[in-house]
């Protein structure tokens, strides 16, 4: 019975790092550039390329963000535990707050 629980946590680890593994794929294949597009107003387009390259860069060298309030933090995504998924979902969060904040501020076509 205990080896059942312990095969289901191991198996259900094992899909968690594919899904982190998929999706530091498509940030560096520049996912984030595509899906900030243009800037918006009150916004550079230098800076959101600049934001676009960095996330580009650090999936490039295997990193992930970690987030725990304002505390940020990378870590190779080979070196994550599953100590670490509370900070992940936390940054992923925050990416996806962001970006559907920028969505919401995007003007409407007339």
């Amino acid at each position: 019975m205990v080896e059942d629980s312990h095969k289901t946590h191991q198996e259900l680890w094992e899909q968690y790092m594919e899904v982190e593994r998929r999706e530091l794929e498509q940030r560096r294949t520049g996912q984030l550039g595509r899906a900030l597009g243009l800037a918006l107003p009150g916004e550079l387009q230098e800076e959101l390329l600049r934001i676009a390259e960095e996330d580009q860069r650090k999936a490039e060298r295997g990193l992930v963000e970690l987030r725990s309030g304002d505390e940020v933090w990378y870590k190779h995504i080979d070196k994550l535990t599953r100590d670490d998924r509370p900070a992940r979902i936390e940054s992923e969060n925050a990416r996806a707050a962001w970006i559907q904040e920028r969505l919401h501020r995007r003007p409407r076509p007339q």
